[in-house]
């Protein structure tokens, strides 16, 4: 029995070429993505976050510390500043406090009805002031 070979043909190279332009755009749009991601991860870096990981059977510690809450409100025309029972109508009185609280669990700034900016930007110095790092800022809705 004989066996048939066949010759084989010679395939073109060209048949053969894989598509560069679509491999170049490829690896141009990961490069770009590569360095748009790169020059966002060092702004993202600076943020400090309030998240803080809760877990079960472990208490104390320095994340067991809660923020202090200070409200902003206005009632007839005047602002009022306050932190849990204490009550301050002015930012100097508001510093005082915040100078003897602890710093570590931050302090959340929550506005009413009617506040101004002015009245919220005095706050957040005044917090700046006293040397709290992590501050978050939570604008109430009226009722």
């Amino acid at each position: 029995m004989r066996a048939r070979f066949r010759k084989s043909k010679r395939l073109d190279p060209a048949a053969m070429r894989l598509p560069l332009i679509a491999l170049i755009d490829v690896v141009l749009f990961i490069l770009m993505y590569f360095m748009v991601a790169g020059t966002m991860g060092s702004e993202e870096r600076e943020l400090s976050t309030s998240i803080g990981v809760e877990r079960s059977g472990i208490s104390g510690g320095r994340n067991a510390l809660l923020p202090t809450i200070l409200r902003i409100e206005k009632t007839q025309g005047r602002v009022l500043y306050r932190l849990g029972q204490r009550v301050v109508r002015d930012t100097l009185g508001l510093s005082t406090i915040l100078n003897a609280l602890p710093k570590e669990g931050g302090v959340v700034i929550k506005a009413g009805e009617g506040v101004t900016v002015g009245e919220v930007a005095a706050a957040l110095q005044a917090c700046k002031d006293a040397q709290f790092v992590k501050i978050s800022f939570v604008a109430e809705q009226g009722k």
